[in-house]
Order: C-alpha cells, then sequence, then structure tokens
C-alpha cells in the first residue's frame, strides 16, 4: 500500500491550528477461471458453466489529525470488473458508497457505507475471515453464514452509488485493549449489537440483531484459536425470520440455526484452508489452497457446495450449488 503525503502541516482556517492530512490509495488485482454447475448467465442469455473474470479494485482512505486526540477519516473505492461465459463479457465500473468517521480515545463514530456492528466484530464471519474459498474471496461465501442474507444484513461496502439494499448505517465503536464493543443502526432497517474479546491465543464474539417492525431477529457467536502455523475456528447463528416477510419471497420463513467449523494449516509453503457446517438447513462445505509468489501475489485453487437463495417473487427459492474456482491475486 502506497501512502502520498498531501500535507504535513496546513493551516486550519476556521481554528488558526496546523493539523496533518494523508490520502493512502491501495487495492487489489486478480483474475481467474469460476466454475458454477448451474452456469453463469451472459448478457446474450446463453448458460455456461464456466467463465474468465478479472477485478481491478482502488481503495480510497483520507486521514485527518486535528486537535483535542480527535482524528477524522473517511473511504470509498473504485472497482473495474470483466467476468464473461462462453459468449460475451459483462464489465461493471462502480464506485462504491464512502463512509466518513471521527475517532477519539479509542471510539469511533462512522456515518455511510459502513458494514454493521456484527459484521465488524466477527460475528459473521468468524476468524479465518470468512468468504475464504478461491482467489475471488468466495462466490457463495457459506462460511459467513450469510447465506440468506440475515447475518450481515445491516451495511455493506458494496460498490453503487448508494448502500445496495440498505439505508445510510450509523455505526460507533469502542476499543479499549484486546476488547470492542459496537452499535450500528439504519433508520428503515434496525439495530445489531456486538462484542468481542481476545485471551492469548483465543477469541470470542456475541452478536444480537433486531430488524425495524418486523419479528426478525439474529444470535451470533464465534470463537477462534490461533495456534500460529494452523488455526481452528466456530460460528453459530440463530436466525429468526419473520414468517410474513420471507413468505413474499417465496421462501419458507421458518427459523433456522446456521453454523460452521473451520481450521487453516500451513502446508507445502502455502496455506490449506476449509470449513464444513449446516446453512439454511442443508449440509455446507468448502476447501481451499492458496500459495504465496512473494510481492503480495498468491495463486489460489477452491471450491465450495452450498443452499443459497436464489430468485425473487414467486420464483424464489433455495438452490444447491457447487461452485469453484482458480486464479491470481495481488494487493498493492
Amino acid at each position: 500500500m502506497k501512502k502520498i503525503l498531501l500535507a504535513s502541516a496546513a493551516l486550519a482556517l476556521s481554528a488558526g491550528v496546523a493539523h496533518s492530512q494523508a490520502v493512502t490509495i491501495g487495492g487489489q488485482g486478480r483474475m481467474g477461471v469460476q466454475y458454477s454447475d448451474l452456469g453463469f448467465t451472459t448478457r446474450t442469455g446463453t448458460d455456461s458453466n464456466w467463465r474468465t473474470e478479472s477485478r481491478l479494485q482502488l481503495n480510497f482512505s483520507v486521514a485527518v489529525q486535528a486537535d483535542h486526540g480527535l482524528s477524522f477519516g473517511g473511504f470509498t473505492r473504485l472497482r473495474l470488473q470483466t467476468a464473461g461465459g462462453s459468449a460475451t463479457m459483462m464489465t461493471s465500473q462502480l464506485f462504491s458508497g464512502h463512509r466518513v468517521w471521527v475517532e477519539a480515545s479509542g471510539l469511533r463514530l462512522t456515518f455511510g457505507n459502513q458494514d454493521g456492528a456484527i459484521a465488524t466484530s466477527g460475528t459473521a464471519m468468524g476468524y479465518i475471515g470468512g468468504c475464504g474459498i478461491g482467489y475471488e474471496g468466495g462466490q457463495q461465501c457459506a462460511d459467513s453464514l450469510d447465506m440468506m442474507g440475515s447475518v450481515t444484513w445491516f451495511g455493506s461496502n458494496a460498490p453503487g452509488g448508494v448502500n445496495t439494499g440498505n439505508e445510510q448505517t450509523i455505526h460507533a465503536r469502542y476499543t479499549m485493549g484486546d476488547f470492542q464493543g459496537a452499535i450500528s443502526a439504519e433508520r428503515d432497517n434496525g439495530v445489531e449489537l456486538a462484542v468481542r474479546g481476545r485471551f492469548d491465543a483465543f477469541t470470542f464474539a456475541l452478536g444480537y440483531q433486531q430488524d425495524r417492525g418486523l419479528s426478525d431477529q439474529v444470535i451470533t457467536a464465534s470463537a477462534h484459536y490461533n495456534a500460529g502455523p494452523w488455526g481452528v475456528g466456530a460460528i453459530v447463528a440463530r436466525i429468526n425470520n419473520d414468517s410474513t416477510r420471507w413468505a413474499l419471497s417465496g421462501i419458507d420463513g421458518d427459523s433456522n440455526t446456521n453454523f460452521q467449523v473451520n481450521a487453516n494449516a500451513e502446508l507445502g509453503g502455502g496455506n490449506l484452508y476449509g470449513f464444513v457446517g449446516r446453512v439454511n438447513d442443508e449440509s455446507a462445505y468448502g476447501i481451499s489452497y492458496s500459495y504465496g509468489l512473494g510481492g503480495g501475489a498468491s495463486i489460489t485453487a477452491g471450491a465450495e457446495r452450498a443452499t443459497l437463495r436464489s430468485g425473487t417473487g414467486a420464483g424464489a427459492g433455495l438452490v444447491r450449488q457447487t461452485t469453484g474456482s482458480i486464479g491470481v491475486a495481488f494487493n498493492f
């Protein structure tokens, strides 16, 4: 990641004091081949089980150090992506919604395109990271337990002019040493609460979500043990869905419990990662192997099988799907 110092000291016109400013530009590039047993739909409507995919992503972060222990920051990103099956290519060029924050004495307040308290505290994706299969970071992300959009419901840093399907998020987080507490809210959705703590090599977290105006609730818990060259983790999410809400989408609204156990280990100069669990009342599993090429680049191959939500309205339902990929990604 390359840091560009715009000004080491500047005169604040309103207060007449000096402060430092910096813009950090980083990102990721990737390219590879993806597989889905359900096929990929192209612009011509032709289905193909295979497609090529590439992405260039630029992350823009702003930092300002003010007086009285206050610091300010902001973030947005530009994503350039191309993916194609056998007939044609689909290209997108999208800025994400932005987020802006102020921080002092371990307390950070964020407005904008921000993941909710559950995701940022690790209670949605555990401590291996979630979405860890393949070079692209998971096509299904069954290891994040978010296959019906319930666990990381509030907030998103997805590309687009605004939070895709979400209101602006207000997020407050307090960090003290190895412990963290967070709360987030969206006007037309609801509230999330989460706490996280670390004790030596063990990390634990709890999260709670309440949807506004509906009976939807999510309770999550996760734990991870980091032994250095290897690690193991587990996560469970109890999702109490509002039956009326899901029935409008043609999906059974009964509550369910999602869980998974994951492990990673250094092997052959690379890293092997896998998980097994249950999502949407069906088994889910995946495996991935990544080998470092130096300079922040790695080649990764992986595959996962799970049941995902597909379609909208009367045509919506749960579909069993196998996906896989092999490709190269590099960070800068």
